[in-house]
């Protein structure tokens, strides 16, 4: 068995390999060809942290695993990431454990590649303002992903904790090498009113923008929020938005559409294609450059497998990691 940490994760995959895994993946699903159970929650005591377990299996590529994430809020007053993950690969023949491999990085890699394709399809090809609430790891490769489809020339950030964005602000401009500028921002308004595309990447329960700001023709990626009870963006968002999801897992775990459904703000039939589809080519996605496109992900195990099988080739032949 073969343990890979972080580092060796990262020396490993890079956000331009995992987009077009991605974009094979999606078609795996659209095609029915991936073996997807629901993932299980378990919800803490305290009915804000959670541990996650997901599985799946891609019988083409014999990719066969399960990640197991935790996602405790808190962790923010204690200086330690709010979300840990670790994947475990089995070997399709044996069953026998191949690889235990940091799940983090590929848990922010294949989010942010996922937004990355969804935004490559539903966003302006004009687009060049990226907004982005939430400064932690999923916001950083949520931005890196969608610099490798659009050509940004402004990225405003704004987070509840303003040092935060800031600090992710500045790292950015000192060590990306795109052209852009990245500018952290006081307020919601500030990134709604002057972006083409808005990422919601926050551990927020409630809306943490005013959907009546958006300008028309924004794209709305929406990937914080995971429970039926929150949500990120409100009622106006959804209302004004033609709504695309990762896929119909979302109907069932993403408080976004789930509570807009429930008050009777927008129906089932309002959602037009997952992102399968999309890239299979079976649905529409932007029809004009005026109307809002919103793109709901809540993540399959299918994503995450697929990325760690492929770093597992590539450990295999580089002999990276710890054999034990």
């Amino acid at each position: 068995m073969r343990l890979l940490s972080r580092s060796d994760v990262e020396k490993l995959i890079t956000m331009k390999e995992t987009l077009e895994l991605m974009k094979d993946v999606f078609f795996e699903v659209a095609r029915n060809a991936a073996i997807l159970p629901e993932r299980t929650v378990i919800e803490l005591a305290n009915k804000t942290d959670a541990v996650l377990f997901m599985p799946t299996y891609i019988p083409r590529t014999g990719a066969i695993g399960i990640k197991i994430v935790s996602i405790f809020p808190g962790n923010v007053s204690k200086g330690i990431p709010t979300t840990t993950a670790q994947i475990l690969l089995n070997n399709p023949d044996t069953g026998e454990v191949l690889c235990i491999m940091d799940g983090g990085i590929v848990t922010a890699l294949r989010t942010g590649a996922v937004s990355g394709v969804a935004t490559d399809i539903l966003s302006r090809r004009d687009a060049e303002n990226l907004g982005v609430f939430g400064a932690g790891v999923q916001a950083k490769t949520q931005i890196e992903a969608i610099l490798e489809v659009r050509e940004i020339n402004c990225v405003k950030i704004y987070d509840i904790n303003s040092a935060s964005a800031r600090k992710l602000a500045t790292e950015m401009n000192e060590t990306n090498p795109y052209t852009c500028r990245f500018q952290a921002v006081e307020s919601p308004d500030a990134v709604v009113t002057s972006s083409d595309i808005v990422v919601t990447a926050t551990t927020s329960k409630t809306p943490v923008f005013d959907g009546n700001l958006l300008k028309p023709g924004t794209h709305i990626n929406s990937i914080g929020s995971f429970k039926p009870s929150a949500r990120e963006v409100d009622d106006a968002t959804i209302r004004r938005s033609r709504i695309f999801v990762d896929s119909t897992h979302a109907l069932k775990e993403a408080g976004d559409l789930i509570i807009p459904i429930k008050k009777g703000a927008i129906s089932e039939r309002d959602i037009q294609a997952d992102l399968g589809e999309l890239i299979a080519g079976e649905k529409t996605g932007r029809k004009n450059a005026e109307e809002i496109t919103f793109f709901k992900s809540v993540g399959m195990a299918v994503e995450d497998i697929a990325v760690a099988q492929r770093i597992y080739r590539k450990a295999e032949e580089n002999n990276l990691g710890i054999l034990f």
